[in-house]
């Protein structure tokens, strides 16, 4: 069961934090980051396996998340959700391994641009480097103009939350999350688009570790994508494809294996 603690990123905003650790010292250390809606809540069983395997594991909801400050579905700027991350990297020693899903892919792709120095290995599932789902044709067109004229707008994140897990209790259990956040505005569209726009300009000089985790029925982000990720890495690398499994492997009836394959990448 995670223990949990508030910890302030740098412009004071207040972040929930989650800590699983392990009994005795600690063979590795774990920063791990949720995707968007979503909080950390839901990766109980990833910390507590992890904690059972000498790992200790930490992370915050970001800003906008879970019980975190921050408006729903928010964001000013990308480099605050790196702000997030940096505050909680401090409870961590000078080297640890970086697990991002979805959103907390693309984050942690981010967070590796500019403290590459403390991520040792770096384990990512279904990065956010594009999107499966056809938006409305005005919400990208205007995405721009709204971004410096609405910028905080709600507007629904349509996400189909059958296409997000094949297991019809988790998909349910995930709808009825009072925590879940299902809409996202015009400003976290654009700096969303730019921090994609910034990992690949700065894929080709990155030196860490990779472990690559992809669905094989996913449909919410861009498999090719993935693809071109991981041929572009120029560092050390591994991929799984989880045949059968839609884009939360980790809540997949196979996830015991999702986790295993993970702590190789964490050892990397």
């Amino acid at each position: 069961m995670a223990s949990h603690f508030h910890v302030e990123a740098a412009d004071g905003t207040k972040l929930a934090g989650y800590e699983w650790r392990p009994e005795g010292e600690p063979s590795a250390h774990v920063l791990l980051i949720h995707g968007q809606g979503e909080h950390l809540g839901r990766y109980e069983y990833l910390g507590e396996v992890l904690a059972e395997s000498g790992v200790r594991t930490v992370g915050v909801d970001l800003r906008g998340h879970g019980m975190s400050q921050g408006r729903r579905g928010h964001i000013k700027r990308w480099s605050d959700y790196v702000m997030d991350v940096h505050a909680c990297a401090d409870l961590l020693p000078e080297k640890f391994a970086l697990i991002g899903h979805s959103m907390g892919g693309l984050i942690a792709l981010s967070y590796l641009t500019a403290y590459a120095q403390r991520v040792r290995s770096l384990v990512l599932s279904g990065p956010l480097l594009g999107v499966a789902i056809a938006a409305p044709a005005w919400k990208t067109k205007m995405a721009g103009l709204l971004s410096r004229t609405l910028p905080g707008l709600s507007l629904a994140s349509g996400i189909p939350l059958e296409d997000l897990c094949t297991d019809p209790e988790a998909v349910d259990l995930y709808a009825q999350d009072s925590l879940r956040v299902s809409t996202i505005t015009p400003r976290w569209f654009t700096e969303m688009e730019a921090a994609v726009a910034q990992v690949w300009r700065s894929v080709d000089s990155f030196t860490t570790p990779l472990s690559l985790h992809v669905a094989s029925l996913e449909c919410i982000v861009d498999p090719a994508a993935m693809d071109q990720l991981y041929e572009r890495w120029p560092a050390d690398k591994r991929r799984w494809l989880w045949k059968g499994g839609k884009h939360e492997i980790l809540q997949e009836p196979f996830r015991q294996g999702v986790v295993a394959a993970m702590l190789e990448g964490i050892r990397a």
